[in-house]
């Protein structure tokens, strides 16, 4: 099916759809907190204060818990939600292998496949609802990414080119000063720092405790931007040369926006993208202790609403009847010009390649990919409009090729 069919639908009320009930085997439900009524918090009493790291808390956790443990602000949906409805199919990765049979073994709290405005599976595990938020992580950056093009369509940052002190008067003379924002949103900005894909890994002594804090006060005194103030060890590459998978990036970015709006990250969100989205539920924001969001890692959404936004990308920019997100940033957002060689495909990583804070998963830019740590993801394929959204716990060995089988079924219907 054309996915072109659906870019005139007319936008009216959400959907009301029954909640798959699948039994959860009695080994995952303990090692995720089932006999404990899957808890929130920090971690057991006494024990180092972890956001994750505890895998019995992630249920929780990962489905609302860390809005009690973080300052978060909350990003107010419109009146009218757009319009997704439930159209059943049969989605199999292969002849004994359906979504669901998926979702059972790899442990997903939630799953959700759809194209258009039609909802072809859905489906909770570990009594979570449809009306739960689910933290995405690092799929927050790619909200970031879109704010970005937004920003550039309505001409508040002039060029992906120009330097971030043109737009951060504070960092003149630092040594971040003249990183452009192509190559902050590539991942190639230099910044010595070594977070993933990498190691040893010291993102957390180097800039993570200026978003979390120290245990046993976690969530406490915590300021970003003094963070990137007092970063102290410069630069290990030219930027625009390597790509280095680091949070500090959308820090920055993130602050551009703050900046060139003059509001805070989760009203541009807000006025920007969710509401005229058409977005069913309010979203939330997480924060450090000054109100300052956390652009890499601090979105939460219901399944159905990250599915609006990876619907989004799918139908280049529009949606809700309109053109939200500039299609050209959507097709810049695919592609690697000359600029961007760092982080084109088998590049930035093996059979992988980055742009905009969204991965790539074909060498042709027709697959993207929000994706974040503990197996949040939503796959868009941009020929077909089809997406596929998940909520996760935690890596599982065979989980991402199940995924992509899955996926590519879905797409082939």
């Amino acid at each position: 099916m054309d996915k072109r069919h659906f870019l005139g639908t007319s936008i009216g009320a959400g959907l009301g759809m029954g909640l798959c009930a699948i039994g959860i085997p009695a080994r995952a439900q303990d090692k995720w907190g089932e006999s404990q009524g899957f808890p929130t918090g920090w971690g057991p009493p006494g024990a180092q204060q972890k956001w994750e790291g505890y895998p019995e808390y992630h249920v929780g956790n990962f489905s609302g818990g860390l809005e009690t443990m973080f300052a978060h602000q909350r990003i107010r949906a419109g009146a009218v939600a757009s319009t997704l409805r439930s159209a059943a199919r049969s989605v199999r990765a292969g002849p004994f292998r359906s979504a669901s049979d998926y979702a059972a073994r790899f442990n997903r709290p939630g799953l959700l496949i759809a194209r258009g405005d039609e909802i072809w599976h859905e489906e909770y595990r570990f009594r979570r609802s449809a009306d739960m938020r689910f933290f995405g992580w690092s799929m927050t950056k790619s909200v970031v990414g879109l704010l970005t093009g937004i920003a550039l369509e309505q001409k508040k940052i002039a060029s992906l080119d120009d330097r971030l002190d043109q737009y951060l008067p504070g960092l003149q003379g630092h040594v971040f000063a003249d990183i452009t924002l192509r190559n902050i949103l590539n991942m190639a900005s230099g910044i010595n720092i070594c977070e993933s894909f990498c190691s040893p890994n010291n993102g957390f002594e180097r800039y993570g405790f200026s978003q979390i804090g120290y245990s046993p006060r976690r969530g406490q005194g915590t300021d970003q931007i003094r963070g990137v103030m007092d970063f102290r060890w410069g630069r290990s590459d030219t930027q625009g040369q390597k790509f280095n998978y680091t949070d500090l990036n959308p820090v920055l970015v993130g602050w551009v926006l703050e900046t060139v709006y003059q509001q805070p990250l989760h009203l541009i969100a807000q006025e920007q993208l969710w509401q005229p989205l058409g977005a069913q539920a309010d979203a939330t924001w997480l924060t450090d202790a000054k109100g300052f969001a956390f652009a890499g890692a601090g979105f939460s959404a219901t399944l159905r609403d990250w599915a609006r936004l990876a619907l989004l990308v799918a139908y280049d920019g529009r949606w809700n009847g309109q053109q939200l997100v500039p299609a050209d940033w959507i097709a810049e957002t695919a592609r690697h010009g000359e600029k961007d060689q760092a982080s084109r495909f088998n590049v930035a990583r093996p059979g992988r390649a980055y742009r905009n804070f969204f991965w790539h998963h074909s060498a042709d830019g027709r697959m993207l990919r929000m994706a974040g740590a503990h197996s949040q993801n939503a796959l868009i394929d941009r020929k077909t409009g089809t997406v596929l959204v998940q909520a996760g716990l935690g890596a599982e060995d065979g989980g991402d090729e199940e995924m992509a089988a899955l996926f590519r079924a879905a797409c082939a219907l």
